[in-house]
């Protein structure tokens, strides 16, 4: 069941929360208004949420519901934060801090006896927060000045920060055991002391912002559909709104279809009312052209004057398997030349590798148009454009398009691939993008097992994952 984002008021805040753990809701304004305007009804309902397993849950919710309790300054948010700190002390978010500092006195026992459970290596977030937290205590004037003996330098900061005059004897004492060479640590801890003669008042720490809870969220947005099961993505194609179904439909490119799938797939590309929404459905039967019924209702749609230049991009990218007919690459091609179809027509002439398009990709490696150069990059992969290699290291440094031109260069690379070779091909790549961040290389590997599958071999990565 996928909730109406517009109509959460009248759901339980419970429910709410458990369709955004499932992926069953946008994370946006709406989804925040909901919950943040029924405080009453809400908070029992966040803090019973906070208090579960949420191990399984497809969305992570631990950052809202951090946003949450300290948006409504709520004590009651006190045990799940000390928590989230005790789960990975030493990298503790700044969201977390500023929750507890703002919850203020109530946090203040909990945190002290979350320092005392930690090794004094690992407890200096915790420090830092109770520092922040301004109050004073001769719990927290005696586990700082402890710390001194720890790190002079650190803790000559977060003793400025508590502002405790009564700081300034540990501070004295610390500095007479440094030596002539401690320059710096004499400079940080004689400025500690200066500062510290002109205390802060208890509780005051300036003027602050009002934490405005939904400037880190969009007014809408979409549902995260690549997190949410077959059957789940299944029941999207009958959402009310346009967006959803249309994500629904694209998730399902690129992948396998069961017959029920396809049969679903290709009523939502026939009888759809959004025009966009069709377009994904067309281009999610890629793989099924094998089937008379499929194939030959994407030729219909193509033969249909009167279709507009989205759908009839999402048809031919459908269709992109049978550009050995005549009139598949003729639409194509004609794509190619009316406003607006250009993008997709090059991804439809990459995917078909149909040796007439082998010209068209390079003279658009520098198109203003980001999508049509993505299509062309993705061209001078797999039709192994080798002349085009030295424009696509260039665009290694592109931060929208060096994803893809990766991928399309580790395809284009010169050389004969082996099973035995797979390796020094996946170093050379490397080598030339000046090094590849974990995600990078699991796409060159892709890449390789691609241009194995491509030469009639077994992918080498695939089969090791597997």
């Amino acid at each position: 069941m996928f909730l109406d984002p517009d109509k959460l008021n009248e759901v339980a805040p419970a429910e709410i929360l458990d369709a955004a753990s499932r992926g069953h809701l946008g994370l946006d304004q709406r989804f925040l208004h909901a919950l943040v305007d029924r405080r009453v009804e809400a908070l029992p309902a966040v803090v019973a949420f906070a208090g579960r397993s949420r191990a399984d849950d497809a969305v992570d919710l631990a950052p809202e519901l951090i946003a949450l309790f300290r948006a409504w300054k709520a004590p009651e948010g006190v045990p799940f934060l000390i928590d989230y700190v005790r789960e990975d002390p030493e990298h503790v978010p700044d969201e977390a801090v500023e929750a507890l500092v703002e919850i203020g006195q109530p946090a203040l026992k909990p945190l002290l006896d979350l320092y005392e459970s930690l090794e004094e290596s690992e407890s200096g977030e915790v420090a830092f927060i109770l520092a922040n937290l301004r109050i004073r205590d001769d719990r927290v004037l005696k586990l700082l000045t402890d710390r001194l003996e720890f790190d002079i330098s650190d803790t000559a900061l977060l003793l400025t920060i508590y502002g405790d005059p009564a700081a300034v004897p540990a501070l004295e004492a610390a500095r007479a055991t440094l030596g002539e060479h401690d320059v710096e640590l004499n400079k940080e801890v004689s400025d500690a002391v200066k500062t510290l003669s002109q205390p802060v008042t208890e509780g005051e720490s300036g003027p602050q912002e009002p934490f405005d809870i939904y400037a880190f969220y969009p007014e809408k947005d979409t549902l995260p559909v690549e997190l949410l099961d077959e059957d789940e993505r299944m029941e999207l194609l009958g959402h009310p709104v346009a967006s959803v179904r249309a994500a629904a439909a694209n998730s399902f490119f690129n992948r396998e279809l069961s017959p029920e799938q396809r049969k679903r797939l290709l009523r939502v590309a026939q009888e759809d009312e959004s025009e966009t929404v069709r377009a994904r459905a067309w281009e999610a039967l890629v793989d099924s052209t094998e089937d008379p019924q499929v194939v030959n209702a994407l030729l219909a749609a193509m033969r249909n004057p009167d279709l507009m230049v989205e759908e009839r991009g999402g048809v031919l990218v459908g269709l992109s398997a049978e550009a050995d007919r005549n009139e598949v690459r003729k639409s194509i091609v004609d794509l190619y030349n009316t406003p607006g179809g250009r993008a997709k027509a090059l991804e439809a002439m990459w995917r078909s590798v149909h040796p007439s398009f082998r010209e068209y990709f390079p003279k658009h490696l520098d198109d203003p148009d980001l999508e049509t150069r993505r299509g062309a990059i993705w061209g001078v992969g797999y039709y192994g454009l080798r002349t085009e290699l030295d424009r696509l290291r260039k665009l290694f440094d592109h931060d929208e398009l060096r994803s893809d031109a990766l991928f399309a260069y580790t395809l284009a690379l010169p050389g004969e691939l082996s099973r035995g070779r797979i390796n020094g091909m996946l170093a050379r790549v490397e080598k030339d993008a000046r090094g590849l961040s974990e995600t990078e290389e699991e796409l060159v590997k892709a890449a390789l097992d691609e241009r194995l599958m491509l030469a009639g071999k077994e992918p080498m990565f695939r089969q090791q994952e597997d």
